[in-house]
């Protein structure tokens, strides 16, 4: 294993299986050491990713990295099948697994987040529910530095998280405070060898120019900024939760009541140049109830607020009707067309997962407007529920949502939104 005094030439140290241990208890528990549930690890065979593998499996005895071919250069497949050989050797298990075919346009971001998805899901079909993944120091401060250029405000600056969910898993970044020199020692001082990305030394991609050529100052400036926005951000959670808490009612149906004065009129913009706490926590809902990935920007929220109703990101806002008094939020129906297989555990609209048996014949899909019985629920927010189709009639409506006709049965979708609304990740910094 990593021995605890080996310096190179340049006095760079390896990192020592006592202080992997050490970060690994910071960044908070990820369950008990059993086979049933393995740590997963994301491996792409780079230099950082198989010094995470191999640290990780001094740590764990019950580990499994999940080696994605992301099939953008011929030779993918064989460098992931030598990967695979490597981490058996280290005795670690792996499990390969292939993109499928990408479309043109934005391919880094579109790999990026295709490999989510599959490592997403073979996380959890091995068992587990936690992902590590390799970005270190110096992918922090090439991040910061892209997200200064666009202009990105205290949520964005405060960076990558060392813990954050996404989706069915929590994600686990321990090397955010290691150097990527050292990472490299790590495998020299074990003999590891690594694969080396040629797009990794490719200027056409801006990530890389900001890695070539930014300086020791601009990454300690990369840290100062990212404190900063890291203790202005924790303001913003603290606020946002205080407001959603008093202001904000959840519906099983997935819509949302929300008080008067979470959409009062005036300005976009607080004395600290920071966004109206409205707005933001108005995006963040509109993202969740949409089953988005990303919310709205901050101009779109500011006018749909100051209209006081309207739709953007796939959701409605219109005030509440009768005597009830502030506003409703809802996903439209309108162009929701997604259908996927009956499956356990399938996602649908990015807010719903199913729950119940596979049904080899059937498909989920909207239900559709005309299954409404009472007014319990707003006519609006019925259509845009999940149900079971099978032809052209729906089968089976989900349990425990109201307002639906009691003659269709009932199967067990849960809501699936995505990331919680505060309190996802620590904004100590």
């Amino acid at each position: 294993m990593v021995g605890t005094t080996e310096l190179d030439k340049d006095g760079v140290r390896p990192v020592t299986p006592g202080e992997f241990s050490d970060i690994m208890s910071r960044i908070g528990p990820v369950g008990p050491d059993e086979a049933a549930h393995p740590l997963c690890i994301a491996v792409s065979g780079g230099g950082d990713s198989m010094a995470l593998a191999l640290l990780a499996r001094g740590w764990r005895r019950h580990v499994l990295a999940l080696v994605v071919d992301h099939a953008l250069r011929p030779e993918s497949a064989g460098e992931a099948a030598l990967t695979c050989q490597r981490l058996a050797e280290l005795d670690i298990p792996a499990r390969q697994l292939t993109l499928a075919p990408l479309r043109p346009g934005g391919i880094q971001n579109r790999a990026r987040e295709a490999r989510f998805g599959v490592l997403e899901s073979a996380c959890i079909d091995a068992g587990g529910s936690v992902l590590l993944v390799a970005h270190h120091e110096a992918d922090q401060e090439e991040t910061l530095w892209m997200r200064q250029e666009r202009g990105s405000g205290p949520r964005g600056l405060c960076g990558m998280a060392a813990r954050t969910v996404r989706g069915r898993i929590t994600l686990l970044r321990p090397l955010l405070g290691i150097r990527p020199e050292r990472l490299k020692m790590t495998l020299r001082t074990a003999g590891v060898s690594w694969c080396e990305d040629p797009s990794n030394q490719n200027r056409r991609f801006r990530r890389v120019e900001v890695r070539q050529d930014l300086t020791d100052a601009g990454r300690r400036a990369m840290h100062v900024l990212r404190q900063d926005a890291c203790a202005r951000q924790k303001r913003v959670e603290d606020r946002l939760a205080a407001l959603m808490a008093c202001g904000v009612a959840w519906q099983p149906e997935g819509w949302l009541k929300l008080a008067p004065e979470i959409l009062q009129l005036g300005g976009g913009e607080d004395h600290d140049t920071e966004p109206l706490l409205e707005d933001e926590l108005l995006g963040r809902l509109i993202r969740l109830v949409g089953g988005q990935d990303y919310v709205p920007s901050r101009q779109a929220v500011v006018a749909l607020r100051r209209a006081g109703k309207g739709s953007l990101g796939r959701v409605c806002l219109h005030p509440l009707r009768g005597r009830e008094t502030g506003w409703m939020l809802y996903r439209e129906a309108r162009n929701l067309t997604e259908k996927r297989p009956a499956r356990h555990g399938q996602c649908w609209d990015g807010r719903w997962r199913y729950l119940g048996p596979d049904h080899a014949d059937a498909v989920v899909a909207a239900l559709g407007p005309w299954q409404r019985a009472g007014r319990a629920v707003p006519a609006c927010v019925l259509p845009a529920l999940p149900a079971l189709w099978v032809g052209g009639e729906p089968v089976a409506v989900p349990e425990g949502m109201r307002g639906l006709r009691p003659d269709l049965p009932r199967v067990t979708f849960v809501w699936d939104g995505g990331t919680p609304l505060t309190g996802e990740r620590d904004w100590t910094g």
